[in-house]
Order: structure tokens, then C-alpha cells, then sequence
């Protein structure tokens, strides 16, 4: 197949298995509802509409802005290991919500529960660390990766910390939400996460032609036109508060970002960012749909928490993209 139709076929083949994974998955689990049992059984149709399908739809929309995320990463900071929490964004929202999960803070504030909302403004303390340091004048990739470093640190020691002094009960429910997952969501929570996702996308989508300068290096690139500055810092501080609305409602799910943009490289070669994106979206959000039903159906009645399932598989997934490296390079 030529060249320039790959990158649009695989586009269409990754619509394609999307949507089928949006229409199935939703009846698979402990029990199989199908389209006639929707139709006659309250029950079942009131766990379909309600439950399974908003935890569909944030699954899709959680696991493509975590590819898009992972792949902006990557070609900012022209580093294949980076990941949507490089910048310890992950770790200032688990801080917020292990500080209203010790506490017992409960309740709803601005429609969230109150560890969403904990978890949301760390993430946004966290963004704004990042963010000083982005704008100030050594503000450099080495610069950010290093301060990113440092600020997961310091909230990994703040909750272990608090998970040391919360007592058993508390420290369960920190480590169950510490491991991810999308179950529990709600409409309203899929509303409050697809704003800023819609957002993040529609910005870096009319800055994407941008990061295919980045790979060149910063002087190439400023000789071509891009602010490098500038463009960076906008492309770090959004990505960040998009990975930090994710994580608030889910918790820090991981791998995704970094499987997707590898795995559609590896498909198509040599793909621009924009439908590098398109297709990194797809196949991080279908990936998550089904990674989800997995994890509610393989060990009844309980529930795998996700993000246990994505390391599972991300695991090997990452092990092969570092052998396929090191082949090529002995070659």
C-alpha cells in the first residue's frame, strides 16, 4: 500500500474497531445483556444506560487523552519513555485525594466528590509548579523533566507518609484508588471530564503541525518559525491540566500513553503528528474500553481495578518496543 494511504487506512481501521468496541463492550461482564434483554428487563437496562455505558464512554475519552497526552510528551522532550505523568502531575492529584481519603473528607464541591476535587487541585498545584518553572529563563526540557522529577518525589513521600498515619481502612482505600479505574463514573462525571478534553484537543490540535519541528531539534526549528518557547510551555501547561482532569476522575492509569503513539509508529512509519494523534486517540481509548471490560469480567463478582489490567499488558507491550530498538540498532 503506498505510502500516503496508510496513515488514512489505519485511521479507518481504528474508527472502525472503536465503534465496534463502543457497541459490544457495554453488554459484556458478570452478566451478558444483550439488545433483548435491554428491551425487557428493567433491571438490566437500567445497569446498561447507567452504568455500562457512561464507564464506555470515559474509558474511551480517559484512554485517548492519555495517548494524545504521552504523545505530546514524547516529542517535546524528543524522549520515547515519556509519559503523560513525566511532569508529576499524577503525583500532585493522588496527594490531593490521599489527603480527602485520610481525612474523611466527604461530600460534593462544584458537583465533584470531594477526593475528585482534592485530587483535581493538586493537580493544579502541580501544573502550576510546572508552570514556574516553564517560564523562567533556564526553563529548558532538561529543566522541566528534572523539576518534574522532583515534585513526583516530594508527593510520593507526602503519601506515603499519609498512608503510613491513616490507619488500615484509609490506606486500603488510597491504594485502591492509587490503582485506577473508571468504575463508579457517572454521566455528570463524563460531562465534567469531556470539557476540558474537548478543549485540550481542539487547542493542541491547531498547534500539532508544530511538534513535527520539535523532532528536528530547537535550532532547526527556530529557524523554521517555531517560538520554541513559547510553543512548548503552551503545549506542557495544557497537556498538564488535561492529564490532570483525567487522573482526578480516575486516578493515575498508566502505560496507555506510552503504548499507543509507539504502537501506531510501529503501524505506520514516519506519520505526521496530526493523524498521528488521531489514530494514537483511537486505538489508547478502544485499548481502555476493552482493558475495562476485561477488568470487570474476569474474576466475578468482583471487579480488577483497570489500571492493573493496563500494567499487565503494558508490561510486555513496552518490552518489545525496547528489543525492537536495540535489533536495530545492532543491525
Amino acid at each position: 500500500m503506498p505510502l500516503m494511504k496508510r496513515p488514512m487506512a489505519m485511521i479507518v481501521l481504528l474508527s472502525v474497531l472503536t465503534i465496534a468496541a463502543v457497541i459490544v463492550c457495554p453488554m459484556i461482564g458478570i452478566r451478558w445483556i444483550s439488545p433483548l434483554c435491554i428491551m425487557h428487563d428493567s433491571d438490566l437496562r437500567f445497569i446498561f444506560l447507567n452504568i455500562r455505558i457512561p464507564r464506555t464512554l470515559v474509558s474511551l475519552f480517559v484512554g485517548g487523552g492519555l495517548a494524545v497526552a504521552g504523545m505530546i510528551y514524547q516529542a517535546i522532550f524528543r524522549n520515547p519513555l515519556a509519559d503523560p505523568y513525566t511532569l508529576g502531575v499524577s503525583s500532585g492529584a493522588s496527594l490531593g485525594a490521599a489527603v480527602c481519603i485520610v481525612a474523611g473528607v466527604g461530600g460534593t464541591a462544584f458537583g465533584m466528590s470531594a477526593v475528585t476535587f482534592g485530587a483535581l487541585v493538586g493537580a493544579v498545584v502541580s501544573t502550576l509548579i510546572i508552570y514556574v518553572f516553564a517560564w523562567s529563563r533556564e526553563g529548558n526540557s532538561s529543566t522541566l523533566l528534572l523539576a518534574g522529577v522532583v515534585v513526583a518525589t516530594v508527593c510520593s513521600g507526602f503519601i506515603m507518609f499519609i498512608n503510613f498515619v491513616g490507619g488500615l481502612h484509609k490506606s486500603f482505600q488510597l491504594l485502591r484508588w492509587l490503582m485506577g479505574g473508571v468504575d463508579g463514573v457517572s454521566y455528570s462525571m463524563f460531562f465534567f471530564l469531556v470539557v476540558p478534553l474537548t478543549a485540550f484537543f481542539i487547542i493542541i490540535g491547531l498547534f500539532m503541525p508544530q511538534l513535527d519541528q520539535f523532532l528536528t531539534g530547537d535550532n532547526i526549528a527556530h529557524s523554521r518559525g517555531v517560538n520554541i518557547r513559547v510553543s512548548r510551555n503552551m503545549f506542557i501547561i495544557v497537556t498538564a491540566l488535561a492529564v490532570g482532569s483525567i487522573v482526578a476522575v480516575c486516578g493515575p492509569i498508566g502505560f496507555i500513553g506510552v503504548i499507543a503513539p509507539h504502537a501506531c509508529r510501529m503501524l505506520v512509519p514516519g506519520i505526521r503528528h496530526r493523524l498521528l494523534s488521531v489514530c494514537s486517540f483511537l486505538l489508547g481509548g478502544s485499548f481502555l474500553v476493552v482493558a475495562d471490560t476485561l477488568a470487570r469480567s474476569i474474576a466475578p463478582p468482583s471487579e480488577i481495578p483497570v489500571g492493573i489490567i493496563t500494567a499487565m499488558l503494558g508490561g510486555p507491550f513496552f518490552l518489545i518496543v525496547l528489543f525492537r530498538k536495540k535489533s536495530r540498532l545492532l543491525m
